[in-house]
C-alpha cells in the first residue's frame, strides 16, 4: 500500500506508518493557498492508494482543491486529521462530508485502527451532532410509553433536497392529526418554514426558539449525551405545554426566528429533548427536518422518531438523492422497515411511481399526492392547508402512518330508540 502524508515536517504519522510496513511519503507543510494548488497537483501524478491529510497543515484548507482531487482520483482513500481544538459543526467539514469523505480522524487515533476499518457517514454525523464517533449508533429504545400519553410516536420527515413538498406534508398531517392530539416541531434551524404554513411572515412567534435558549441553563452544551439539568428538563416541557395552538389539540413549536441577523447557536440535543417533551403532552409528533443531512438536528430527529417519511419528486436528481439519504440511514443502523415514502406529483418529467416503488426505492408507499399547483400556491398565500377542508384523505395518512386510531370519546346516540323489553307478569 502507497501512502502519502501531508503534513508537518515533525508529524509522527510517517513512523507510524514505515512501521506498519507500508510506502510512505511525506508532503511536508504548510502549504499556503498558493502551494496547495501544486501539492494536489503533485498528488494526481504520485496517485497513491491512501492520502493522509493533516488538516492544520493546509492554511487555509482550499476545498474546492480536495473536490477536484476527489472527482479524478475517486477510488484514493483520504483521509483527514482534524485538529483536537475543532468543534463542530464545521462549515469546511460539512463540504468534505457531502463529497463523500467520511474519515475523519483525530490525532489521538492510531494510524493502523483507521486503516483496518471502514469510514461510516454515521462516524462524521455522530461527531457533527457532537458526539465521540466512537461505536455504532443505537436506535432509540422503545420503552413502556409515557404514563400521560398512551401509545405516543414520533414522526420525522424527511427528504434528500428542497423543494419537494416536505413542510407541506407535515402541516397537512398536523391539521389532519387534531383528533388525535399532535405537536409540531421545526427541526430546520437554517431555513424554518413550517410557522409558515398557518401565519404571514410579518406576523410575531409568541414563543420562538430563540426565547427558550436564552432560558436554557445548558446552554453551552458540547455534547448531545450530556444529561440536562432538571430544571432544563422542566423549561423543555413547559415550552411543549406552552407552545401556540394552530387548531384545536395541535400546537406548533417553531424555530428559530428569520427575522434576527445573526442565529444562535443550538447546543447538541435540543431536538431530542423537545421530541420527548412532545410525547408527553400528545400522541402524535410530526418533526419538520433540515433539508441538509449534515445538520446535527437532522441526525437527532431520525434517531428520535419511531417513523420516517421519505418525501420525494419524480425528478431524477431528486430521487437520486433519496437514495443517498437511504444509504446515510444504514450508516446510522435504521431499518428501512421504519420508513414510508410519499411521492408528490410535482413538475412532469422523472421516473413514474412504478419505477420510483419497484426498481430506485423500495419502499412502503404511503401516498402519492397529487399536482395541483393553484391549490398548492393558494395554500400558501392564505397560509391555510389543503387538509383543512379534506381531513378525511389527510387523517386516513396519518392513520396509515402511525397505525393509530383516534381518541374518540364515546358518547350515547340522543336519537337512538331503546326499546324496553315488557315487564314480567306471572301467570296464572
Amino acid at each position: 500500500m502507497r501512502m502519502v502524508i501531508i503534513g508537518r515536517p515533525d508529524t509522527p504519522r510517517v513512523a507510524e506508518a514505515e512501521a506498519l510496513g507500508l510506502s510512505v511519503q511525506l508532503l511536508a507543510g504548510p502549504h499556503d493557498g498558493d502551494a496547495q494548488g501544486l501539492l494536489w497537483m503533485s498528488l494526481h501524478r504520485l496517485n497513491p492508494d491512501v492520502v493522509w491529510c493533516v488538516w492544520e497543515s493546509l492554511e487555509p484548507p482550499d476545498v474546492e482543491l480536495i473536490r477536484q482531487y476527489r472527482v479524478i482520483r475517486g477510488a484514493t482513500r483520504l483521509v483527514v486529521e482534524l485538529p483536537a481544538a475543532l468543534e463542530p459543526p464545521d462549515a469546511a467539514v460539512s463540504t468534505l462530508v457531502s463529497l463523500g469523505v467520511y474519515d475523519l480522524v483525530r490525532p489521538t487515533d492510531a494510524l493502523g485502527a483507521v486503516l483496518d476499518r471502514t469510514p461510516h457517514y454515521g462516524d462524521v454525523a455522530r461527531w457533527h451532532a457532537g458526539g465521540d464517533g466512537a461505536g455504532p449508533t443505537p436506535l432509540r429504545s422503545s420503552g413502556p410509553a409515557d404514563p400521560e400519553i398512551a401509545a405516543a410516536q414520533t414522526v420525522a420527515v424527511i427528504s434528500g433536497k428542497g423543494g419537494v413538498g416536505k413542510t407541506s406534508f407535515v402541516s397537512n398531517c398536523l391539521v389532519a392529526a387534531a383528533p388525535w392530539g399532535a405537536v409540531g416541531i421545526d427541526a430546520d434551524f437554517v431555513k424554518p418554514t413550517l410557522h409558515l404554513a398557518f401565519q404571514a411572515a410579518d406576523a410575531p412567534l409568541p414563543h420562538e426558539l430563540d426565547q427558550l435558549l436564552v432560558a436554557l441553563e445548558s446552554g453551552s452544551r458540547q455534547r448531545a449525551t450530556e444529561p440536562w439539568s432538571p430544571r432544563d428538563q422542566q423549561t423543555l416541557r413547559d415550552w411543549v405545554r406552552q407552545a401556540d395552538l394552530i387548531t384545536d389539540g395541535v400546537r406548533l413549536v417553531p424555530g428559530l426566528s428569520r427575522t434576527r441577523d445573526v442565529l444562535p447557536a443550538v447546543p447538541p440535543g435540543v431536538v431530542t429533548a423537545l421530541a420527548e417533551a412532545a410525547q408527553k403532552v400528545a400522541r402524535l409528533t410530526l418533526i419538520d427536518t433540515p433539508g441538509s443531512t449534515m445538520e446535527p438536528s437532522w441526525v437527532e430527529a431520525v434517531q428520535a422518531a419511531d417513523w420516517l417519511v421519505l418525501v420525494t419528486t419524480p425528478d431524477y436528481a431528486a430521487v437520486l438523492e433519496s437514495i443517498d439519504v437511504l444509504r446515510k440511514l444504514d450508516y446510522l443502523h435504521i431499518p428501512r422497515s421504519r420508513v414510508w415514502l410519499v411521492i408528490s406529483q410535482r413538475g412532469r418529467s422523472g421516473y413514474s411511481t412504478a419505477e420510483i416503488v419497484e426498481t430506485q426505492l423500495p419502499l412502503p408507499l404511503l401516498a402519492v399526492i397529487p399536482d395541483n399547483p393553484p391549490l398548492w400556491h393558494q395554500a400558501w398565500r392564505l397560509h391555510q392547508p389543503p387538509a383543512v377542508k379534506d381531513r378525511k384523505t389527510w387523517a386516513d395518512i396519518v392513520r396509515r402512518m402511525t397505525g393509530l386510531e383516534p381518541d374518540r370519546p364515546r358518547q350515547r346516540n340522543p336519537f337512538r330508540i331503546r326499546r324496553r323489553r315488557p315487564a314480567l307478569t306471572s301467570g296464572r
